[in-house]
């Protein structure tokens, strides 16, 4: 395809210059200067190799950055015009019905913001047509060889083609509504099955994780080495598994967000998750002193189970916002109903959009109903048209009903027909909806893994905690002289403080652990970030958990009792260590 040969600058919108003057050269200089200083410190200061390794690791990577920068960039861009693609096909749809020439449509959907990347790329065309005074299918097969999007590019293609052979705008973005939405939900679809091949992958990484961290925990006690720099070591490598599992789902999902974006207007949505928030943060001071005053002086409460006993306030924050989005989903599901009927009474009627909505406000739209009524006492006042639409939105709370609102009353301002905008509006949005339910079932069975492997990463990480520490019990009561005199060079200890270290290690891997894998949860399923915060509690609990089972388990195995000494020697002396 001659698209082929279109250079990865031109798809990424990059200029040659621009990209060596602003992030090549200034990302080497830095590499540069990290691998100068960072030598320069090797040499002065007795650096660990594994450290040292790492802090080499930061310029190679600020390198391989700057290198696939343009490819990033193209990919952020297809993923934006992909995700684009149905908002744009029905606001074009819709438009074509209006008395407005073909130049001055592509005008005004170049000038949209809520098509994204789309209209930046309508802009080309916009200007090869009125600049360059090439013919409008010209533009369109010069602008779909350039657009790293192969939808965007096929559906170019067509609509070149189609004017080409004369064929009326109308009828044809009609038809190709059923072809571009086929489109998006492949895409869409390939973006759940991604997530379901990459809980497979997810799985993979956190069993790998889990070993490591037990290897770690039991590794000083074979090989000596400093329980302190192991235990970074581990902490190091569970950040990063975490941060990249979360980057690889925040870049490779759709865009499709669940709540509307502030419009300046009072939210009590929003208003109600920041009370959330602010009890549930004064939920965790008071229940931290709680603890440490009454709990703590009569009762040996394990640390895990104090650690999320404190964080478990922060449940209701995440309540609520789960709450808000499961009514943010009722309002999705009547939003076409409403849609259709609006607009068939306008076509039919002919009235105006007031006395229309005033007749629809009397009946029932299940949970949209109070919006529609307070949306028509606000258009009846008649004071600012656009800013009653803009509370209608806030109030349902949608970023599905904000775009296809504003779509709605754009239309109807520039003379579309509202039947054929009633139409392609309610059949595209129901589409949009049942692939949202598809998404929330493929997000509900990877929480279901998450919680699985939590609780296996905890109750692993416990159970070598507890190995390590019957291990230094075991070998501490035995007599010094004789431990030191055979077995000093096969067994090392571990002392207190590097058991206390091990507790602290293990809480720092819950709260990470939890915290992450709950933000991993909400970029998958597109909803508030702070919704994560019910699934943190929920983790914290089941890690908490896993850790007390595994501990209390492994301990009992390991029968630890008052001649444990005379029994680890007595095997010793079977085994030919001690004479």
């Amino acid at each position: 395809m001659a698209s082929d040969n279109i250079n990865i600058f031109t798809k990424a919108d990059l200029n040659m210059e621009t990209y060596i003057r602003k992030i090549l050269l200034p990302y080497l200089g830095l590499s540069a200067v990290l691998f100068i200083a960072i030598g320069v410190l090797s040499r002065l200061l007795p650096i660990p190799d594994a450290l040292r390794v790492l802090m080499f690791l930061i310029p190679v990577i600020l390198l391989i950055y700057a290198a696939v920068y343009p490819y990033v960039v193209a990919d952020s861009k297809k993923i934006s015009i992909n995700s684009r693609m149905p908002f744009f096909i029905t606001y074009f749809a819709v438009l074509s019905t209006s008395e407005m020439g073909r130049s001055d449509l592509i005008k005004v959907l170049s000038q949209d913001p809520k098509l994204g990347a789309i209209a930046s790329e309508l802009k080309k065309v916009h200007t090869i047509v009125n600049r360059l005074h090439l013919s409008m299918p010209e533009a369109f097969r010069f602008l779909a060889r350039r657009t790293p999007s192969q939808m965007f590019s096929d559906f170019l293609d067509r609509l070149a083609y189609s004017l080409d052979s004369g064929v009326d705008l109308k009828e044809y973005l009609f038809q190709e509504q059923q072809t571009v939405m086929d489109d998006y939900q492949t895409f869409y679809e390939g973006a759940l099955y991604d997530l379901d091949i990459f809980k497979e992958i997810y799985e993979s990484i956190i069993i790998s994780v889990v070993f490591i961290a037990s290897f770690v925990i039991i590794g000083p006690i074979i090989t000596g080495m400093d329980i302190g720099k192991m235990g970074l070591y581990a902490v190091a490598l569970i950040l990063a598994a975490e941060v990249g599992i979360l980057l690889v789902i925040k870049f490779r999902m759709p865009e499709d967000p669940i709540w509307a974006e502030s419009r300046g207007v009072y939210d009590p949505r929003r208003e109600k998750i920041k009370r959330a928030a602010i009890y549930s943060a004064m939920g965790v001071v008071i229940t931290a002193l709680v603890y440490l005053v009454l709990i703590r002086p009569r009762f040996a409460l394990p640390a895990p189970f104090a650690l999320a006993l404190t964080l478990t306030p922060l449940y209701y924050l995440g309540h609520v916002v789960d709450k808000e989005e499961k009514s943010i989903f009722r309002k999705d599901e009547n939003f076409p109903a409403f849609i259709r009927s609006l607009s068939s009474s306008l076509a039919a009627s002919g009235a105006s959009l007031v006395l229309v909505l005033k007749y629809l406000s009397a009946h029932d739209f299940g949970s949209l109903t109070e919006d529609i009524q307070a949306l028509y006492r606000r258009l009846a006042v008649r004071v600012d048209r656009d800013r009653a639409w803009d509370f209608f939105i806030t109030g349902t709370g949608s970023w599905l009903i904000g775009i296809f609102s504003e779509i709605f009353r754009e239309s109807l301002r520039m003379g579309a027909e509202p039947d054929y905008v009633g139409i392609v509006i309610s059949r595209n949005f129901e589409r949009l909806v049942r692939l949202r339910r598809k998404r929330q079932q493929s997000v509900a069975s990877f929480i279901g893994i998450i919680y699985g492997l939590t609780g296996a990463f905890a109750f692993a990480l416990a159970a070598s905690f507890q190995v390590a520490v019957s291990i230094s019990q075991l070998f501490s009561q035995m007599n010094m002289e004789l431990a030191n005199q055979y077995i000093g060079d096969i067994i090392h200890v571990i002392p207190p403080s590097g058991i206390t270290f091990l507790m602290y290690m293990m809480l720092t891997m819950m709260v990470l652990h939890s915290l992450l894998s709950s933000v991993v949860i909400k970029l998958a399923d597109g909803g508030h970030i702070l919704g994560s915060a019910r699934y943190f509690v929920i983790l914290a609990w089941i890690f908490a958990v896993g850790m007390y089972l595994g501990q209390t388990l492994m301990e009992k195995m390991m029968g630890l009792g008052g001649g444990s000494a005379e029994i680890v020697a007595y095997l010793l002396t079977l085994a030919g260590v001690v004479p």
